[in-house]
């Protein structure tokens, strides 16, 4: 389904949002995936549900553990916990429904 393209309205205080193509990546091939992906050192492979909870338990702790030391406000503050607390939500349900050993 697409969603309508954002108005300078919908910046919500941040900056003006951009359009990109379809794809998500500028035009003229300046940077692909593979760029994005060893940037942020995303690595794809099939994982199991455990061994996604454990990437995500660890990367979580470390991201908990370093928000006193952050420059965000309360509300940025709760606002990634909120994701954070969505991430952990979905990864109970993937391993509750993972089979048992």
């Amino acid at each position: 389904m697409d969603q309508p393209a954002p108005t300078d309205d919908d910046d919500h205080g941040l900056i003006s949002p951009i359009t990109l193509p379809r794809d998500g990546h500028a035009p003229g091939n300046v940077s692909g995936p593979d760029e994005y992906d060893s940037y942020f050192r995303i690595r794809h492979a099939d994982t199991s549900p455990t061994a996604w909870a454990h990437h995500v338990l660890s990367v979580t702790s470390s991201v908990t553990d370093d928000l006193p030391a952050t420059s965000l406000d309360q509300e940025e503050r709760a606002d990634l916990l909120d994701g954070i607390a969505l991430l952990l939500q979905h990864t109970v349900r993937l391993t509750a429904a993972e089979p048992q050993r």
